[in-house]
């Protein structure tokens, strides 16, 4: 009698388990540091060195913090970008939910922002970024078996931009067509000059800057953008090369 007793109780937990198991996040191959130059939004290699690095911290299988990013630095002139390990965001993962808020060692910077992710199958479907005086920005992301197929930018409920993805047959990320709701023109990202190195952040999609790279086995080692207008002119190419050296 309490083995049938057991029975039920015993197929809850192994449930739970299950759905809780299947949510979380996809952590990749859980690299400690990120070189600065994974981000989408490292652009000028001059003015930071793109050997600063991010450290993440990981409490078991879960992230809990990544230490280091991007602020700018005011001057006479304007501003000035510079990497500074004072900034960390703190990582609160819970199922398929993880919330991350931007955070300092140092007291006299202060930050309201604060990522709202949401998991399934391991794959991020929604985020939720919201800052004091910005306004609130919403992800919503469609898939083909494990393969980004769309994302959908929402700008205070409007949505802001349409994102298709093409991957080629080695896994790697081919292009991204991005079209606008204010605009009629379409912008195409082309990526190439793949290398054969294993691509340290595949998959890692905790942080929004670390897209496109989280999306492909290998590194890209250029970028073309194009801009094509409705009656079919388009911009010159602008490229963007990174060194295979930085991958090895």
């Amino acid at each position: 009698m309490k083995k049938i007793w057991l029975l039920p109780y015993t197929i809850f937990l192994v449930l739970c388990f299950s759905c809780s198991k299947e949510g979380e996040m996809d952590l990749g191959n859980k690299p400690k540091k990120i070189a600065i130059f994974y981000l989408n939004s490292y652009i000028d290699r001059e003015l930071i060195s793109p050997l600063s690095e991010m450290k993440l911290t990981y409490k078991g299988n879960k992230l809990t913090r990544i230490t280091g990013d991007v602020m700018p630095l005011p001057l006479a002139t304007g501003y000035k970008p510079y990497f500074t390990d004072e900034i960390y965001w703190d990582v609160n993962l819970s199922g398929n939910r993880a919330i991350l808020k931007k955070k300092s060692t140092n007291a006299m910077m202060a930050f309201t922002e604060t990522h709202e992710l949401l998991y399934r199958n391991k794959l991020i479907v929604e985020r939720t970024i919201v800052q004091k005086d910005v306004p609130t920005n919403f992800y919503s992301y469609e898939y083909e078996g494990n393969r980004l197929k769309k994302e959908y930018r929402y700008v205070d409920g409007k949505l802001y931009t349409d994102k298709t993805f093409y991957f080629n047959q080695k896994q790697n990320l081919d292009s991204i067509v991005s079209e606008f709701s204010y605009v009629t023109s379409k912008t195409v990202e082309i990526f190439s000059n793949y290398d054969t190195q294993e691509n340290k952040v595949r998959g890692l999609t905790v942080l929004e800057d670390l897209m496109p790279r989280a999306l492909s086995k290998n590194n890209y080692l250029k970028k073309t953008t194009v801009t094509i207008f409705e009656n079919g002119q388009r911009t010159a190419p602008n490229e963007k090369k990174w060194d295979a050296s930085f991958f090895n």
